[in-house]
């Protein structure tokens, strides 16, 4: 490995405003040299800033925290777009996933050199996994901090900086939003070729796999509204992964990673504090019929006069970042815009409501279905979206991809008084600010 992949560079200073963002340290440290060694380093990277979903379900209009919850300073800022604030228990990720986009540049800037020391693992495979990964790094970072995709403007809008290679001269500024998705598009493509593993199994699921390679760029296409290649790629995966059928059975639940939805296992989108400390918005709840909708009773649980919410809560078996059901909806949206496929957009959605359903009253929501525009059906597959995928850390990005509504949260202070937080349309706050750490340290960027 060359010495450049070592040591915290002047360029990465300015971007992470300190060397913690690399503590591979030359001193008492192996440099890899092995497949085995790549492989740890693999390890390391998809280790790295995993768990910060659940801050996206408190930025959109999925739950809050009450006034007498022992979190409640922590968390409200949050909730009502306070981005900076000092009272926040958290912060949304910058400096570590640009940490593990560091592992991975490294990664590829010398795994193909490597000595093959073990069969269960290619450097090929090892390659593949580092491009996807830096990829789905850098397409959550612009989905936190750039502007939210518009074709029209996309050439223009600022993105976030893109982190390519490990280079002391490099000056980090941020990349247009076009600039990104082109290299996240290149970084899959060039992913998918090397990949030699068609499906992880459940034990190494979180790693990248030729079929979560196509499901993560079904999502991706969907965001940048290519909708015809999005339905082809999420038809494609839906047919290696059937739906849980909650009719049948809730002994394993759709995003558990053991679930036959599962492809993708990386992300713990389940929180302690989301199940201890906040209630369920109204927003939310209504969005499903409480005695017709399985997922009703599996997500939350009523206490009192409060909707807790229970879905995934805190355990580490809940770290399904993609699964079959957003497939179908990805493929059922990209349908819905596309000229003469209406009918399979219908099809499809009614496929997972049949899943999730009771039956009586899955006849009657399919009959509507069967019964809408255009409009209306695009309206209804983002109303899924919310039910199917609460508390996942989807519903923020869908939000700010599509209309970008006004939001109206009502809720109660630790004072006991009635407050009233608004997100206007189209809110310059749809776009998370950059965190103090890096508008300081690097005048290049700025909010």
């Amino acid at each position: 490995m060359k010495i450049k992949n070592i040591f915290c560079s002047i360029g990465l200073v300015a971007l992470f405003a300190s060397c913690d963002y690399l503590d591979i340290k030359p001193v008492g440290r192996v440099i890899p040299e092995k497949t085995t060694e790549f492989r740890a380093l693999m390890v390391s990277a998809y280790n790295t800033g995993f768990d910060y979903k659940y801050l996206l379900s408190l930025r959109a209009d999925e739950v809050i925290p009450p006034g007498d919850a022992y979190y409640y300073t922590n968390l409200i800022d949050f909730a009502t777009w306070n981005d900076n604030s000092p009272n926040m228990s958290a912060s949304y990720p910058w400096s570590t996933p640009y940490k593990a986009i560091f592992y991975a540049n490294s990664v590829l800037a010398d795994v193909m050199n490597a000595e093959e020391d073990t069969d269960a693992d290619s450097r090929e495979q090892i390659l593949g996994e580092a491009y996807l990964l830096r990829a789905y790094l850098h397409f959550d970072l612009l989905n936190l901090y750039g502007a939210p995709y518009n074709p029209a403007t996309a050439s223009t809008d600022e993105g976030i900086p893109l982190a390519l290679e490990i280079d002391i001269e490099q000056t980090y500024r941020r990349a247009t939003v076009e600039q990104v998705y082109a290299q996240v598009f290149s970084d899959i493509e060039r992913g998918r070729a090397s990949l030699t593993v068609d499906r992880q199994p459940v034990s190494t699921s979180y790693r990248f796999s030729r079929l979560s390679a196509d499901a993560f760029e079904a999502r991706v296409r969907l965001y940048h509204q290519d909708w015809s290649r999005a339905l082809e790629l999420a038809e494609s995966v839906i047919a290696s992964c059937p739906l849980e059928d909650l009719n049948v059975s809730t002994d394993t639940l759709p995003y558990d990673i053991s679930s036959s939805e599962a492809i993708l296992c990386l992300e713990k989108w389940g929180n302690y504090d989301i199940e201890n400390y906040t209630v369920v918005l109204p927003n939310l709840s209504e969005k499903y019929d409480a005695a017709g909708d399985l997922r009703y009773a599996l997500y939350f649980t009523q206490d009192a006069d409060r909707l807790i919410p229970s879905k995934g809560a805190s355990d580490d078996r809940h770290k399904v970042a993609i699964r079959s059901a957003e497939m179908y909806l990805v493929a059922a949206e990209a349908a819905a815009h596309l000229d003469g496929q209406l009918e399979k957009a219908r099809t499809l959605l009614k496929e997972l409501m049949s899943k999730r359903l009771a039956p009586d009253y899955y006849a009657g929501r399919a009959a509507a279905v069967d019964a809408m525009t255009a409009d209306e059906l695009l309206r209804e597959i983002m109303d899924e979206r919310a039910r199917e995928l609460a508390l996942e850390g989807h519903r923020w990005f869908d939000l700010r991809r599509t209309t970008r509504p006004e939001i109206v949260k009502h809720y109660t202070d630790d004072q006991g008084q009635p407050q009233t937080a608004t997100l206007s349309a189209d809110d310059l706050r749809y776009t998370v600010s950059l965190p103090t750490e890096a508008t300081e340290s690097n005048p290049n960027l700025s909010n």
